[in-house]
């Protein structure tokens, strides 16, 4: 083995730029040990729809909340510095098997270069990579064929492999694969991983795994359940050779993993991204690390749900519909019964949280999870909405797991920041794959994306002129949304952990005239306002603040706590918080789940109802001179409803927003 180090590069000393000017109230959490203002549900209890009454309000001093921000000054990205006393590699994985010294993977060969913590390209790129297939049985019969089903795997594996390289493995599992479209992008194109061609050369095999019941794989699709997730372990314990897992050659022969290392990863986007935490969530010995980009953690809060309605913004898709698209047409009638059950089971037609969806939600089994957990999501996705991330990351912060969440600001897409992200995987597998001490376990757990100006996700300008690059850096090209392409001034801040928030409460007030709305943190501010009555295909009207005179961070999930009454009919409520006029977070409530998602409530007209409406987690922040504004609307309501149906109880409704005191960042890239 080769090794070389350097030395870290020296920060600038933290400067502050901006002051506090009052102290904040209702400090809530502490420390960074939990996110205190994120989003339910988490493995301890069942999500949450609606909150007791909401406490009186407590003033404000004035002139209001603000954030202190220290960091050093923007600098490359230092490496990981190795844990001392522990030497050049660790001698067993998280998942307690032995790591194999590197000079001894290929038999006379001095083994893989290591730089900057990380393994480098040290096989040939001359050689044509081995190719085969391998059938995994599972434990599972879920056609009802009476025989155990199959996972199929497609392996790609450096050459050296036939002179007795043994490798470690990264599995990329997905329900998509019989979309040759979607085989092409996967196998060719630049996604948010490194390449198979980069992969093979250092030293890793890749496997193409197709979920199941999906592709070639055998069985019924039966999404986030525990079928689905002994399924995806059963790759794994074939591919760390255990004994009583069996897998078949083309001609049904049984082989073994036998160059295996025994030490595999999954990585994946969207729902192949949501497969890695599955299989983790089994507590499966040898899978020491997952990548889920863009990954769902909570079936619940995807498949046409979230807070207990079916969701806008982009494609909502039901889970027995979503079963339909991933069978292959020669199973569709063995899988029949499997489709109607579930259809059954989801309860579309109440949307309540049940034992159907709690199986669903995997992190109810994030205590079992051992593999280091590398996740990123986009702010400005509405397909796999940001509260999947967040609360993933959240849950194993919290039980102490090794995890890191990268948040950038684009949407259901690759992280912008491509080539430091590229470097944290390499670094990850190098760490748990290889077993080299590279002290990644001791970074920051927490990175963001700071757009220039420090403008809102939702708010980035188009890409520049002409353009059309597909680099590592310029990143506008290929099919790629244009909101991919960095703007010159873009930030990459690593901070230790999420950080510690104060909750702050902004009412809902008149201005003192006879139209104007005010949000104000300060609980004397303006004059308290009637009761408004809109109508259900209509809004409240829009509150706004007056001019921030300080910059303001805020990061986790907004809560609008309110009391609602309806006339008639009872309607579902969205609302949007805005930054100068542009939607930044938004979330839904469906009034009949007021105590909890578990099972809706018979709603009386014209009572009054304290209903919790909870947004996406966002970390943004609002720069001196802008205005935050908030509305609430009627969702998916009969447009032939008539007259003013809905009344909001201003005097009774609060705005919490997770109010970064202060900030200090370990390290700051600019990007460009």
């Amino acid at each position: 083995m080769q090794w070389k180090k350097r030395g870290p590069l020296k920060l600038l000393g933290p400067f502050v730029i901006a002051l506090v000017a009052a102290p904040l109230m209702c400090a809530c959490g502490g420390g960074g040990d939990s996110l205190s203002s994120m989003s339910a549900p988490v493995a301890e209890q069942p999500p949450i729809a609606a909150i007791a009454p909401v406490a009186p309000p407590v003033p404000l001093p004035v002139p209001g909340p603000q954030t202190v921000t220290e960091q050093p000054a923007p600098a490359p990205i230092a490496p990981p510095v190795p844990l001392p006393q522990i030497g050049q590699q660790f001698d067993n994985s998280p998942t307690g098997t032995p790591y194999p010294k590197l000079a001894t993977l290929y038999p006379g060969h001095d083994g893989p270069t290591v730089d900057d913590g990380m393994i480098l390209p040290w096989l040939s790129s001359k050689r044509a990579p081995l190719k085969f297939t391998v059938m995994v049985q599972t434990r599972r019969d879920t056609d009802g064929d009476g025989k155990p089903d199959r996972m199929a795997l497609r392996i790609v594996q450096p050459a050296e492999v036939a002179d007795g390289l043994k490798t470690p493995v990264i599995v990329r599992p997905s329900p998509y694969y019989g979309n040759p479209n979607y085989l092409d992008y996967d196998t060719k194109s630049r996604g948010p991983f490194l390449g198979e061609d980069q992969y093979l050369r250092m030293g890793f095999t890749i496997i193409y795994s197709d979920s199941l019941g999906t592709y070639q794989s055998e069985g019924c699709a039966s999404i986030m359940d525990g079928s689905e997730r002994d399924a995806s372990a059963a790759v794994v314990k074939w591919l760390a050779n255990d004994a009583a897992t069996k897998g078949f050659d083309e001609h049904g022969v049984e082989v073994r993993a036998s160059w295996s290392t025994g030490h595999v990863a999954m990585e994946g986007v969207s729902y192949g991204g949501t497969l890695p935490t599955m299989a983790a969530a089994t507590g499966v010995t040898g899978l020491e690390a997952i990548v889920p980009v863009d990954g769902i953690s909570n079936a619940y809060d995807y498949f046409a749900r979230y807070n207990g309605v079916v969701p806008d913004e982009d494609s909502s898709t039901a889970l027995a519909p979503y079963v339909t698209t991933l069978t292959p047409s020669a199973r569709k009638k063995m899988c029949e019964p499997n489709r109607l059950k579930l259809a059954a089971d989801a309860d579309d037609l109440t949307l309540a949280y049940n034992d159907f969806w709690k199986e669903r939600n995997t992190l109810l089994f994030a205590d079992k999870i051992k593999a280091a957990t590398l996740i990123a999501h986009g702010q400005s996705d509405n397909n796999v909405k940001t509260k999947n991330s967040v609360q993933l990351y959240d849950t194993l912060y919290r039980h102490k797991k090794p995890v890191q969440l990268w948040f950038h600001s684009r949407d259901h897409d690759d992280p912008a920041w491509q080539k430091e992200w590229q470097k944290q995987i390499l670094l990850w597998y190098t760490r748990y794959l290889f077993g080299v001490n590279n002290g990644v376990e001791k970074q920051p757990t927490y990175v963001r994306e700071t757009p220039a100006g420090d403008k809102i996700a939702g708010d980035l300008p188009s890409p520049p002129d002409g353009d059309t690059g597909d680099t590592l850096v310029g990143h506008c090209g290929s099919g790629h949304s244009p909101r991919d392409c960095i703007p010159t001034g873009e930030l990459l801040v690593k901070e230790e952990t999420w950080p510690t928030t104060n909750k702050v409460s902004y009412y809902l007030r008149g201005d003192g005239t006879a139209t104007g709305l005010l949000l104000t943190p300060v609980a004397t501010d303006g004059a308290v306002h009637a009761p408004i009555a809109f109508k259900s295909t209509s809004n409240s009207g829009t509150f706004e603040t007056q001019a921030m005179a300080n910059a303001i961070r805020f990061a986790g999930t907004i809560r609008l706590g309110m009391t609602t009454r309806f006339k008639a009919k009872v309607a579902n409520l969205k609302a949007y918080l805005l930054v100068d006029g542009k939607k930044v977070t938004w979330g839904w409530v469906n009034p009949r789940f007021y105590k909890n998602l578990e099972r809706p409530e018979t709603i009386d007209l014209d009572t009054d109802y304290k209903l919790s409406l909870e947004m996406m987690p966002r970390d943004f922040t609002v720069l001196p001179g802008s205005k935050i504004s908030i509305y609430v609307q009627g969702y998916n309501a009969d447009s032939s409803m008539s007259a003013q149906q809905i009344v909001l109880d201003v005097s009774q409704t609060t705005l919490e927003m997770p109010v970064v005191p202060r900030a200090r960042a370990r390290a700051v890239m600019k990007l460009n």
